[in-house]
Parts: structure tokens; C-alpha cells; sequence
């Protein structure tokens, strides 16, 4: 990688902008990820400091059609080409990434471009794979535009596409150049997707940093979760949760699996949804948050997590507008039928029916097996806790203070 205006060592602000700068360790590996608020000027000029000869924007309709304006901006003088797809899991595939990559070389792309990944998680990913991808690696930037990328997705390595089985089958490890991202773009997200982004930092507040708790449960009860300064909190929090697990574990195959916390039966519910309704299916941290749910009944149900703390899971759940209840159209069958090809496979041995979760002993204490945050679960724990979530009247654990 190539060095630019940002400085890869030390904190605070070091581009000589308004942006805050925070590098981000994971393992062997730094980027400087900056961000700010009404700071898409700045932003362009850190990445006109690269020098491309071309920029590469991957983005979705949505994004597109939303921050033209702004993806005008980035690109300033320096030749662009954008790429866009209709947004969702469809751009996850490997008939888009080829499509994308052969237009890509089509325009005369170089060594020198820089691919910009302009929007959430799903042109994160594919961009991420597409810049490890052409001339053996070409530089990668990342503006995230919504919560769940900026607070989770950037900050990893892990670059993936889906197979026709399931998510994230396909992929890479592959670092940055630069993060950058202006909390301005939040504000403007639908509700939908703002909510859903922040299930994934409960995430990080249930498994990894239950001291931020407090600040989150501010947020929520104020009702200000667009508010400039609760979003640059949120980051700043999730920044330094993500990066706990991640600072000696490179490619997140020992601490970091704690990070799929919730993944394991939440990415099935939300591969199932979408299979039923197409892109009316739920978001992916919406899915995330149930999958969080149903392990943590998991955990009640062997003794570990008590009914305070599966309360605290519903408490953060449904104030950030989660229903917890599975929805109508995802079947536990089918569920259970993609759990089985979950992506974890490999790092335990297993018995048949058996599947590797990560539970937790209390909050922000995963269960280990040796060093690593996972453990057995048999398919029929997971059946008991949908059956909980499918049907909420019943005696779930919930206690709410």
C-alpha cells in the first residue's frame, strides 16, 4: 500500500482537516479511519492526495440516486467511473463481481486507480473483493453511507460475496487505504436502515463492551439517534469495541469470532426472509438482532446468561424498533436448513446435528473452547429458542431494568 496524507500511527487528527483520524490495528495490519460531520470536501481532498489516475465508485441505485451530489463532489477533477447495481443481496453475487470488474477493465483501469466503495455493507463488500481482485491488488477506500457499514463491515478485513448455498462464502481478506466517512449521511437513512445499523454496535455493546451499555441505553432514551453527537459517539464506541478483538487477530479466526455473535441464526433468518420476500425482507442487523435473541436463550437455557441479562438483550432489541418475533415467513425448518452451511464450520469438531455458536457466560464473556469464543450447540437448542421467538407469549426469561 502506498502512503498518503494520513498518518498511520498515533490518535486525534492528523490530515490537517476537520476529520477526526483513529487507526485501526487488526493484527499485522493499520489503516487510518477518519471521519467528521459535513466534511464530503475534505474527504475528496484526502482521496485526490492518492494521486489516482481513475477512481472506481461501487455503489447501489439507492446510494446513488440519494448522494449524487456528494459522489460528484468526491470525484472533484480526477476521471470516475461508477459502477451501480440495483441495491441488495444481489449485488452479492458472482455475476455481478464479474460484470463489475470486466467494465471495470473495459475503461482502462491501472495500478494507479483507486476503487471507492460509496455506500453500505453489501458495496463494501463487493468493492473490497473487486480491489483485492484486479492486478493483484489495487488500493481500496471506503466511504461508508450508513451505520451498519461504518460502525461494523469497515472495521475488518474480511471482503466476501455470497454462493447459491449461502452468505459470505466467497471472499478475501484485504486492507484498506483509508476509511473515511461523514456522519452527515446517517441522518438522511431511512429509519429502517439507521435502526438496523445499530443492532450491530448492541452487538458489540452485549458481547464485547458491556460498559458502553450506559451510553447506548442515552441514546436510545433521548431519542436522538440522528443527532450529530450521539452518531459520532456510536462510531467512536464501536471503533474501540471492534478493535479490542481485533488488534491481534488479523483475519478474526480466534478473539474475533466474537463478532458473530448473533450471525450464526441471524444471517439464516435473514438469507430465508429474503428468499420469501425479495427485498422487503428484513435488514441485515434486524436479522442479527433476533439471531442475538435466540442465543441468548440459548444461554438461559444451559444456565449461563441469567433472566436480567436475556432482559437486557430485549430491553436494547426493542428500543432500537426491533419486534423481537420471527417473522411469518421464515419457517425454523428452513432456518435450521441453512445453519448447517453457516460459514464457522471447520473451527471445532463436531458431532452430527451439532453447529458452532458463539454464547455467551455473561455479558461481554463468550464461552471458549481453548481460545476460541465458540462452542457446540445442538440443533435442538436452536429449535427451543426460535420456538420462543416465534411465539413470544410464551415463558421467555424477560426482565426489563
Amino acid at each position: 500500500m502506498s502512503s498518503n496524507s494520513l498518518s498511520r500511527n498515533g490518535s486525534g487528527v492528523h490530515d490537517g482537516s476537520g476529520l477526526r483520524s483513529r487507526p485501526i490495528v487488526i493484527g499485522d495490519e493499520t489503516f487510518p479511519y477518519s471521519f467528521g460531520r459535513g466534511c464530503v470536501p475534505e474527504i475528496a481532498a484526502a482521496i485526490g492526495n492518492l494521486a489516482p489516475d481513475k477512481l472506481v465508485f461501487v455503489t447501489d441505485d439507492d446510494v446513488l440516486a440519494r448522494y449524487g451530489r456528494e459522489l460528484d463532489t468526491l470525484a472533484g477533477a480526477i476521471p470516475a467511473l461508477i459502477l451501480s447495481h440495483p441495491a441488495g443481496e444481489s449485488m452479492k453475487t458472482l455475476d455481478c463481481l464479474t460484470e463489475h470488474l470486466e467494465t471495470a477493465l473495459r475503461a482502462g483501469i491501472t495500478r494507479r486507480s483507486v476503487i471507492v466503495a460509496f455506500g453500505g455493507g453489501v458495496p463494501g463488500n463487493l468493492a473490497g473483493l473487486m480491489a483485492s481482485l484486479l492486478f493483484r491488488g489495487v488500493r481500496l477506500v471506503h466511504v461508508p453511507t450508513t451505520t451498519i457499514a461504518a460502525m461494523d463491515s469497515v472495521l475488518s478485513l474480511k471482503q466476501a460475496i455470497n454462493s447459491g448455498v449461502g452468505k459470505n462464502h466467497l471472499g478475501t481478506y484485504y486492507t484498506p487505504e483509508a476509511v473515511f466517512t461523514d456522519v452527515e449521511f446517517f441522518t438522511t437513512l431511512p429509519e429502517r436502515e439507521l435502526r438496523s445499523g445499530l443492532c450491530e454496535m448492541a452487538k458489540n455493546c452485549l458481547a464485547i463492551q458491556p460498559s458502553a451499555l450506559p451510553g447506548l441505553r442515552a441514546v436510545i432514551a433521548g431519542g436522538a439517534l440522528t443527532a450529530p453527537d450521539s452518531l459520532l459517539w456510536l462510531l467512536e464506541a464501536s471503533i474501540a469495541a471492534k478493535s479490542a478483538v481485533t488488534v491481534r487477530d488479523t483475519f478474526e479466526r480466534r478473539a474475533g469470532l466474537v463478532l458473530e455473535y448473533g450471525h450464526t441464526v441471524g444471517h439464516a433468518i435473514e438469507i430465508c426472509d429474503h428468499r420469501a420476500r425479495g427485498a422487503a425482507g428484513l435488514p441485515h442487523g434486524t436479522a442479527i438482532a433476533l439471531g442475538m435473541l435466540v442465543a441468548a436463550h440459548i444461554s438461559h437455557a444451559r444456565g449461563w446468561l441469567s433472566d436480567g441479562e436475556v432482559g437486557v438483550h430485549y430491553e436494547i432489541v426493542t428500543g432500537l424498533g426491533v419486534e423481537p418475533v420471527l417473522p411469518p415467513s421464515v419457517r425454523i425448518d428452513d432456518v435450521l436448513a441453512v445453519v448447517a452451511d453457516d460459514n464457522k464450520r471447520g473451527y471445532l469438531p463436531l458431532h452430527a446435528d451439532t453447529v458452532p455458536f458463539v454464547l455467551l457466560r455473561a455479558l461481554g464473556r463468550p464461552e471458549l473452547t481453548g481460545e476460541l469464543p465458540l462452542t457446540p450447540v445442538q440443533v435442538r437448542e436452536i429449535r427451543a429458542a426460535l420456538d420462543v421467538i416465534v411465539q413470544p407469549s410464551a415463558s421467555a426469561p424477560i426482565v426489563i431494568g
